[in-house]
């Protein structure tokens, strides 16, 4: 059922919805588990339409789910808008006004707002959003608004950040390596959705828009976000996104990951597909509009998304109010996909069903006359970091007492299995498959290879070094190999951390390290592909290592499972200690100070639950231990054992072969 407020609740574990794959093949590529995950997604979403009532029943918490994954929840405050134009273009039968906005105090919306030059009452209205290209001086983007201002509309057609004269940026995790983003809860879909909602704002206040007849509807970028708007603000009455519909599924296969910039896709905790939101936008009047020879959404993708929105239309007994129109065509406008789309706005905010036959007009107005700023861009917009204050991050409580500590812990350790690591199976014992003995060294050093699949079927492995002699069972310092690592050969190699006899160590071979390895031609891709499934690839990589420790636990004569990591693995080891309470402590060398830096490893959403310093203080009162110097952030990590009681277990070596358990 595509209820995920339902599904949530029954869902199946993730390892469990696998087995069976997992067990058919000796292993697979993490191509194929992603793959295999996305069409989980997609065939799952609205495979059955939900009765009226059950629709009903969840359609508020569904709606706050969806605020949640585009970073608008808690929504901002709707602060002044202090709409101002700038200028007026008088064209005879309709007026251009030049108008800018403020979405958040000192973030700048700019466009254009086209109207009839006579106005007499209130008229629907339209907000049209722009792809990527010049914004809305695009002649594409000056044609369809105009036509509704010569029509009878007002148009209100916004530059995208990034284009034409917003500022701000779009192309975070495409282009510049901000993988803080997915970290931060962060998608500049958030900014649009947040940008275009505040439109629907300014059109309220204004004398001659009717706010209960208002529509939306975009070409390409703008197409998505006309998708989102519609399921996010009940004010819009009629959705029409234009060559930008299609399904996860197809959006992974395919790889267009690598065709789309951040604002295409929205932060996927529920694991949601279009099928959701379209069930979100119903029973309003929605219209796809498709080229079947679009590269980047193919007909595979939209006509099954279309056939799943419309079960759910038929089910609220609104069939008239949801339509597929497509056209032979790439990715673009064609004369057929506009007047059906003008016909459908007719049809549903004037109530007129006759077909519209006039196509938009070829005049293109000069870039210049369109300008709201001409020219002079306003230095201080804040438009230009709105990714560091659009989502609301946790913060690090003053600490007075274990009662009161212990109560900020259950809290934030729930909110993190509740969005961040929703996705990992809470039984993480994995399937073993094999197990060889390695040989031993003339230092009674001896090696074991476990291998085991994955929740998503991938065959990985557990490096294991025991001391002969050892009593048994005997603590093991359990590890995920680095993902630099050239071999892990003997034990780990030379991830293994030099933890003194007679303690076990085993190296977990989590995915992209080892043979899993996917290297340069694929990782930029995962790496995005991954928050689409609601994961990231650390987070992957914590699940693996918590099966890992499972099957030690469960396979092997093992004592207390402490935790080692160094760099990126330190961040593992913190994440699946959190999850995993019987880990008995974490060794940390060179750990991350915040998840705000782009090169500390992403988990989606971590960041509206707290930072590293924050999250490493969750694991109290297990011990702590950095090896070497305690990176300065971590002072408010130390503070919280020093202040409830527990400075020993808080501990400072200088090397991993000094490590005892404590």
């Amino acid at each position: 059922m595509m209820i995920h407020v339902l599904r949530a609740k029954n869902r199946v574990p993730l390892c469990v919805a696998f087995v069976a794959l997992a067990l058919t093949a000796a292993s697979q590529s993490i191509y194929e588990s992603v793959c295999g995950e996305a069409r989980h997604i997609s065939r799952t979403s609205l495979a059955v339409a939900a009765p009226r009532e059950v629709w009903e029943a969840t359609l508020k918490q569904r709606r706050s789910m969806w605020h949640e994954m585009l970073g608008l929840s808690p929504m901002p405050e709707r602060g002044p808008l202090k709409a101002t134009v700038t200028g007026v273009l008088d064209r005879g039968d309709y007026v251009v006004e030049k108008i800018h906005f403020q979405s958040l105090p000192g973030a700048y919306v700019i466009g254009n707002l086209y109207r009839p030059a006579k106005v007499t009452g209130r008229l629907p209205a339209v907000l049209y959003l722009c792809g990527h290209s010049k914004g809305k001086v695009n002649p594409p983007y000056q044609a369809n608004p105009r036509w509704f201002g010569q029509h009878g509309y007002v148009a209100l057609v916004l530059d995208p950040i990034q284009l034409g004269e917003s500022q701000g940026f779009h192309h975070g995790t495409y282009s510049e390596k901000r993988w803080d983003w997915p970290s931060r809860g962060y998608t500049p879909l958030g900014t649009e959705v947040w940008n275009a909602m505040r439109a629907l704002d300014y059109l309220e206040t204004r004398p001659d828009v009717d706010a209960g007849r208002m529509g939306v509807t975009g070409l390409s970028g703008g197409g998505v976000v006309s998708w989102c708007l519609g399921a996010a603000d009940e004010r819009v009455k009629v959705v029409v996104p234009v060559c930008q519909s299609g399904s996860i599924e197809d959006v992974v296969i395919d790889r267009s990951t690598d065709g789309h910039c951040d604002c295409a896709f929205w932060i996927n905790y529920y694991r949601w597909c279009w099928p959701d939101i379209g069930s979100l936008i119903a029973p309003r009047a929605l219209l796809i509009a498709s080229g079947t020879e679009d590269i980047l959404w193919r007909p595979s993708g939209f006509r099954d998304v279309a056939h799943r929105i419309r079960g759910q239309y038929i089910a609220l007994d609104a069939t008239g109010h949801f339509d597929l129109v497509e056209d032979v065509a790439p990715h673009g406008y064609t004369p057929k996909l506009r007047k059906a789309i003008f016909t459908w706005f007719n049809r549903h905010l004037k109530g007129d069903p006759t077909p519209v036959e006039d196509d938009v007009t070829e005049f293109v107005e000069p870039e210049e006359n369109l300008l709201v700023f001409g020219g002079k861009l306003p230095a201080d917009d804040l438009t230009r970091t709105i990714d560091t204050v659009l989502v609301q991050h946790g913060a690090q409580p003053e600490v007075t007492t274990a009662a009161e500590w212990q109560a900020h812990q259950r809290d934030a350790l729930e909110r993190l299995r509740a969005s961040t690591f929703r996705n990992i199976p809470a039984d993480h014992a994995p399937r073993g498959r094999n197990v060889r003995q390695d040989g031993s060294t003339k230092n009674g050093e001896f090696f074991i290879t476990r291998e085991f699949a994955s929740c998503d079927g991938l065959n990985l492995r557990v490096k294991i070094m025991r001391r002969a002699g050892a009593p048994q069972p005997v603590p093991t310092v359990a590890y995920a190999i680095q993902p630099a690592a050239k071999s892990t050969f003997s034990g780990g190699g030379s991830s293994r951390p030099a933890i003194a006899a007679p303690l076990t160590t085993a190296g977990v071979e989590v995915r992209n390290t080892g043979f899993t390895s996917v290297g340069p031609g694929y990782l930029w891709t995962l790496r995005r592909t991954y928050p689409l499934l609601g994961q990231t690839l650390p987070e992957r990589q914590v699940c693996d290592l918590l099966a890992g420790i499972a099957l030690l636990r469960r396979d092997t004569p093992t004592g207390p499972v402490a935790l080692y990591g160094q760099g990126h693995t330190a961040v593992l080891a913190v994440y699946a200690a959190l999850l995993d309470p019987e880990v008995s402590e974490v060794i940390l060398a060179g750990l991350p100070e915040s998840h705000t830096d782009p090169n500390t490893p992403e988990f989606l959403g971590v960041l509206r639950v707290g930072d590293l310093p924050h999250n490493l203080a969750l694991l109290w009162p297990r011990p702590i231990t950095f090896i070497g110097t305690v990176p300065p952030a971590y002072a408010y990590t130390r503070q919280v054992y020093e202040k409830l009681g527990t400075a020993d277990r808080f501990r400072v070596i200088d090397s991993a072969k000094a490590w005892r358990p404590l």
